[in-house]
């Protein structure tokens, strides 16, 4: 009967520690640094996206991160600029890369033990009884990669002359098991934008929880060897 109660109680406590770790949440996780000359409260300035990479500039990816920017911005009550002969008062310019990958090596060890027991009085001799499981230690290796989004805005009446003016400058640095920076983008342009401008001379790190069902929580592929 002891056995069976301790049992119960370890398989309850591996089940409790499965069960948080499938609804735990998922987060891209950002380092934003950002140097800027703006106004904390945008005025309706017209912006235009544009890339500072010629060849990521003709990519489909960049116009669907230029939109992801250009609504951001919009939300902040900018506007976006459509004319042809006029300048607009603000060019963003936008570059990514991706580093990697690089191993990270994690150990962790782990065990348990229920024990409980009782005692009588004369001629009654003590009770007792333990469980324990098998201590293991477990040595995880992932591949990772580091996510670099650079954003740098600049007054647009000076973008096109020797001595371009900038008014603001962001950059990201994510790391992260995911190498594809498509599915992290969105959360990456989230954070640059969190509490945007901000303030100047500063970096902070920026968590974003992604859905569980997004392309941007899958993980490359992890190696474990475990001994006990």
């Amino acid at each position: 009967m002891g056995t069976t109660i301790a049992t119960r109680i370890f398989a309850a406590m591996i089940l409790i520690f499965g069960l948080s770790a499938c609804v735990s949440p998922k987060y891209v996780v950002s380092d934003i640094t950002r140097h800027h000359i703006l106004p904390r409260t945008p005025s309706g300035e017209s912006f235009v996206v544009v890339s500072s990479d010629e060849e990521q500039e003709e990519s489909l990816a960049f116009e669907a991160y230029a939109g992801l920017i250009s609504q951001r911005l919009s939300g902040l009550g900018l506007t976006l600029f459509r004319g042809e002969s006029a300048t607009p008062d603000l060019v963003v310019t936008l570059k990514w890369s991706v580093e990697g990958p690089s191993p990270d090596v994690k150990s962790r060890s782990t065990g348990a033990g229920v024990g409980f027991g009782y005692g009588f009085g004369y001629r009654k001799g003590p009770f007792g009884y333990g469980y324990g499981s098998p201590y293991e230690s477990r040595t995880s290796t992932k591949q990772m990669y580091v996510r670099h989004v650079d954003l740098i805005i600049y007054d647009g009446m000076t973008y096109n002359t020797e001595n371009p003016t900038r008014v603001f400058e962001g950059s990201a640095v994510s790391t992260g098991t995911n190498g594809q920076i498509d599915p992290v983008m969105p959360f990456i342009v989230q954070a640059i934008f969190d509490q945007f401008p901000g303030a100047s001379g500063q970096t902070r790190t920026v968590r974003v929880e992604v859905p569980p069902d997004s392309e941007a929580v899958n993980t490359g592929q992890v190696n474990s060897r475990s001994a006990k």
